[in-house]
Formats: structure tokens, sequence, C-alpha cells
């Protein structure tokens, strides 16, 4: 399995113990397919994901937080779904 797969398991698990382990695979599956880090219908990873899965979750933070900002100084709209999040 790829690393940014298992880090994102690992994630799903800790947030909510109770949940099944194939039921986190198929969250972090789908999120990682339409993210374009796993390739769409596979539990491969592409370029995108490879890079991703070797950088620690800090590091993913940051650079995902540096995209969002510069798409919304090129005035693009923020369509990430945050609603129930503290």
């Amino acid at each position: 399995m790829p690393a940014i797969l298992e880090d994102a398991v690992k994630s799903i698990m800790k947030e909510n113990p109770d949940m099944k382990k194939g039921a986190a695979y198929a969250i972090a599956t789908k999120s990682l397919q339409k993210s374009g880090d796993l390739k769409e219908g596979t539990v491969e990873a592409t370029e995108k994901g490879k890079r991703r899965g070797e950088m620690s979750k800090a590091t993913r933070a940051r650079t995902r937080a540096r995209k969002y900002k510069i798409e919304r100084e090129r005035g693009k709209r923020d369509e990430r779904n945050t609603e129930g999040r503290d």
C-alpha cells in the first residue's frame, strides 16, 4: 500500500477509533483518488501521491496551505467542505 494511503487510514482511525478498518480504507481511498494522489479506481499512487507520501504530515499541511493561499490570491473560490470542523 502507498505510504500516503496508510497515513490517511491511520489519521481516520485516530479520529474515529470505533470505525472499522475497511471503512477507513474506503474513505481514504476515495478521498485520495479525488485529490489526485491515487489513480482513479485503484490504490496505486500517482507521482503526486508518491511525493506527498514521502512528506511528513506537517510538510503536507504546509504545502496544502501554500496552495490554497495562492488560489485565494488569484481569486479562486475555496470549495472545500469544512462544515462541522472545529
